[in-house]
């Protein structure tokens, strides 16, 4: 059955909005609308669409985005923890008994509570008892009923008492919209994420004084990127800025809990109920009994329509202001007001549209998703800003290249900037470069960066395209060029008295084969050595003089499209003939590795016998003859398992590689000898895949990052191996003691790249593999600062921007912004645009800067503020003491 967003959107997100004590951490099953009898595919189907609507909702600004937001981080959580177990049903069967017996729990302390906090009274309003459930979100109706019940009380309707007000808008504001996206009460809980319970009164009080979170941010600035750290570092932003001001975040803190307590106790709720209340919010249990102690009886009085059609522009819900402010009197004495600001905010947020259109239309898709976003900071509650954000196709892969390997060609690419849970990908073959998903032949789609197309037209002039998408339209493409000419494969030589034969396995698209010999030395190029009749499988040639080695430049030959021959890239296998080649297999030289949980691919190599053919074996037992034994040969069959796989002859030695289980197995070669049916056997050798790491994470530190793991118990060695985006990998192999000792750290570029580690177990006979883990290192955002200078007399408005960079940065886009008012503005719509610049390029150790003159009309205190929009992610330090004029 299709996902029904606008039911999904009614039945979960609206119940959500209003219920206040957050998300049930168990209650999985209804977050997601997950139903019995998902099938593992349908999961997989349902998943997508819903995480892509929560994606695309929690870019708004009112209550239902605040839940997608809260969903989404998270989902990205739970997608860490438990990766593609999230598509098994029996995962969420799992969920579904944990939440049962949690919420039968939560049911029986839910009814002693409501009997302890309402049993002298008898009853409970509806009013009340949907505000005390609300602080139950573990808890569906019939659970509540069933408290009510035990706990003796009778539900009667409620009487509707005053709300409280709140603190000053706009910096508070977006505060608790950071603290909502974090899923925290307080400011204790984003300077301290780890502190609950905490103190807030008396000498035993958490530390929140400005030393504090300027450390907590710098930590901060040092974690790996991600959803969450983003947004606890921009609540740390304005925690700093808040200190600098002289605020005392102490107060702050107690002022959040008090707003919940008066919010409780004005619907009703009696002060035994609201203690936990506090407490939940992670206030010790001490303090909470003194801060619902000394709250007033009486409630703030309500706001007025005037103040309502504020918070409404200041919560991003521009039209429902606007349909507010057609009700409000004539004779308001804040009518002008209130009209002129919401007309100039409906004319800013036309035109972000038609900006976000001319972005799309010129091929700027990033630009354009930025302007929707900040449209929908504006107007939140605009849906048609939502679909139109949602529908944008996204900038096109990043970084694509295309190598042959074997007969097929390896495309890897970088996912493009985008916030979406989850990108499409399309790739698409033609004979010129595609302009569309459909211009051409459709390669693959599917999730991942990579993919191979396995059977490519040889010798023709090919363009891939890969296009991207996150649920609207397809992308531009990322386009790359390559020409296939694949060589033979599978080269064997056999050497006998008198002849020496060569086969070969050709594409079957190949015009022919090419082969010259030379004599003593390898070919240096197709066209050194003399010319050897050859058919498209293999050749017949005689030993020359018995002694010289002889070498063979074996070359495919193809047509184009326009019928000019294309030659292969060379390929030689060699002859021995003087008489070094063993009379059989004695040893082999091996090593194992793992290909995933259930596969591995053996590497085996020996040299070339004199004579007979070789037949390696896999067997769980060791083989009862000992090494140099000619046996039967009908014994040697009755043992094991025959690795049947192309073989290259490669100079004196023979190749094998073939993908086998992930066990430990005993490996024997075995030359035989088909004119009398025996066989010698070889030394046996064990090999088998190690087990990998667990808990792989890399931490990255500026110019360095710290890599940990748990070792698996009998693992010693492991090899780590970084990856930039440019530049060969750095691999480097690690001792269990050194590791203990020294820990693993490497030195890294700001571009990032990835880490990855495998454990390695060395023997006798060769090495093991285990499965690679590996995780991203992220770039380090560029560090950006700015000072504001007066560059004229003391009533100037002239002024000098100076802007410096800690590297080089290409493409940087400033928004210069001046704002009126006591509170600074955190996003750029909040003031008036003083200067726009596109296009810098940025050096260390040279400041740009641009000379600029302050709009007239400004009343003071008004703020200036510089906003980096390019690059994105950027670390900037604004220079308090020069923004705010007074």
């Amino acid at each position: 059955m299709a996902f029904d967003q606008r039911a999904y959107l009614r039945d979960v997100i609206m119940p959500l909005r209003d219920q206040p004590g957050g998300l049930s951490p168990t209650d999985l099953a209804r977050h997601y609308a997950v139903t019995p009898g998902m099938s593992p595919v349908q999961l997989r189907e349902h998943l997508t669409a819903i995480r892509r609507l929560w994606n695309q909702r929690s870019g708004g600004v009112d209550a239902g985005a605040r839940i997608c937001a809260q969903l989404f981080s998270r989902d990205e959580q739970l997608r860490a923890e438990h990766g593609a177990d999230m598509f098994e049903p029996r995962w969420w069967r799992e969920r579904a008994e944990e939440h049962d017996r949690g919420s039968r729990a939560e049911s029986e302390r839910f009814a002693r509570d409501l009997a302890r906090s309402y049993g002298a009274l008898g009853r409970i309003t509806r009013g009340q008892l949907k505000e005390i459930a609300g602080h139950w979100p573990g808890l569906d109706p019939g659970q509540i009923d069933e408290a009510v019940r035990r706990a003796g009380l009778a539900v009667v309707d409620p009487v509707e008492l005053p709300t409280g007000s709140g603190m000053e808008r706009t910096a508070y504001r977006a505060l608790v919209r950071l603290q909502d996206l974090l899923g925290v009460p307080t400011v204790v809980q984003v300077v301290h994420p780890d502190g609950a319970p905490f103190r807030l009164l008396g000498p035993e009080a958490v530390a929140l004084d400005a030393a504090t979170v300027r450390a907590r941010a710098q930590e901060a600035n040092r974690l790996a990127d991600a959803t969450a750290v983003r947004t606890r570092k921009e609540a740390l932003g304005l925690l700093e800025r808040a200190v600098s001001d002289g605020v005392d975040l102490r107060a702050l803190a107690v002022f959040q809990v008090v707003e919940r307590l008066r919010a409780g106790r004005a619907r009703g709720i009696a002060d035994g109920m609201l203690v936990p209340i506090a407490t939940d919010a992670g206030l010790a249990q001490g303090d909470a009994q003194s801060v619902v102690a000394s709250l007033p009886v009486d409630a703030d009085a309500e706001a007025g329509p005037a103040d309502r059609i504020r918070d409404l522009v200041a919560d991003g819900r521009l039209l429902a202001a606007r349909q507010a402010l057609a009700v409000l009197p004539a004779d308001d004495p804040h009518r002008d007001e209130l009209q002129s600001q919401v007309d100039a905010l409906l004319g800013e947020v036309e035109s972000l549209r038609r900006a976000a259109d001319e972005a799309a239309r010129t091929e700027r898709e990033e630009e354009a998703a930025r302007l929707l976003r900040s449209a929908l900071r504006i107007a939140g509650d605009d849906d048609g800003l939502a679909d139109r954000l949602g529908a944008l196709a996204p900038p096109p892969p990043r970084d694509l290249s295309a190598r042959a390997v074997d007969t097929g060609v390896r495309l890897t690419w970088t996912a493009p900037p985008t916030p979406a849970a989850e990108t499409r990908y399309r790739v698409v073959r033609a004979d010129q470069p595609p302009r569309s998903s459909t211009d051409g032949e459709v390669v693959v789609e599917g999730s991942l960066t990579e993919a191979t197309d396995g059977a490519p037209p040889p010798a023709r002039t090919l363009y891939y395209g890969v296009f991207a998408s996150v649920g609207g339209d397809w992308s531009r493409p990322a386009t790359v060029r390559i020409l296939v000419v694949p060589p033979v494969a599978a080269v064997r030589v056999w050497v006998r008295p008198d002849e020496i034969s060569c086969a070969w396995r050709a594409h079957p698209a190949a015009e022919g084969v090419r082969v010259r010999r030379t004599l003593g030395r390898p070919p240096v190029s197709p066209q050194d050595g003399e010319p050897v009749t050859a058919g498209h499988t293999g050749l017949s040639d005689d030993t020359g003089d018995g002694r010289t080695d002889r070498y063979y430049g074996i070359v495919a030959v193809y047509r184009d499209e326009h019928g000019e021959e294309v030659a292969s890239p060379l390929v030689v296998a060699r002859a021995t003939l003087h008489g070094t080649a063993p009379p059989h297999v004695e040893r082999l030289r091996a090593h194992v590795t793992a290909v995933d949980a259930q596969t591995a691919t053996a590497h085996l190599a020996w040299l070339t016998p004199s004579g007979g053919t070789v037949s390696v074996r896999r067997s769980e037992l060791t083989p009862p003859w000992v090494a140099g034994t000619r046996i039967r040969r009908d014994e040697m069959e009755g043992y094991g398992e025959a690795l049947v796989s192309d073989r290259l002859e490669q100079g004196a030695e023979t190749l094998l590689e073939v993908t086998v289980p992930s066990g430990r197995f005993v490996y024997v070669p075995f030359t035989v000898d088909a004119a009398t049916g025996t066989a010698v056997v070889g030394e046996p050798v064990l090999l088998g895949v190690t087990e990998p790491v667990q808990q792989l994470v890399a931490r990255r530190t500026g110019d360095e990052v710290n890599v940990a793991w748990v070792w698996p118990p009998s693992v010693h060695l492991a090899e780590v191996t970084f990856t930039s985006p440019h530049g060969p990998p750095v691999v480097r192999l690690l001792t269990r003691g050194q590791f203990t000792e020294s820990g693993c750290r490497i030195p890294v570029s700001s571009g990032g790249g990835r880490v990855s580690v495998r454990t390695v177990e060395r023997g006798p006979s060769g090495e093991t593999f285990s499965v690679p883990e590996s995780v991203p290192v992220d770039r380090v955002p560029v560090a950006v600062g700015y000072h504001l200078q007066r560059a004229g007399g003391p009533f100037s408005r002239k002024r000098l921007l100076s802007v410096d960079v800690d590297r080089p940065c290409e493409g940087v886009e400033l928004l210069l912004v001046a704002s009126s008012g006591l509170a600074m503005p955190v996003r750029p719509e909040q003031g008036t645009v003083v200067a726009r610049v596109t296009g810098l390029c940025l050096q260390p150790d040279a400041p740009w800067q641009m000379p600029f003159t302050m709009p007239s009309g400004l009343a003071r205190p008004y703020w200036l503020r510089c906003f980096v929009i390019r690059p994105t992610g950027a670390r900037v330090t604004d220079p308090i003491h020069e923004m705010k004029v007074s």
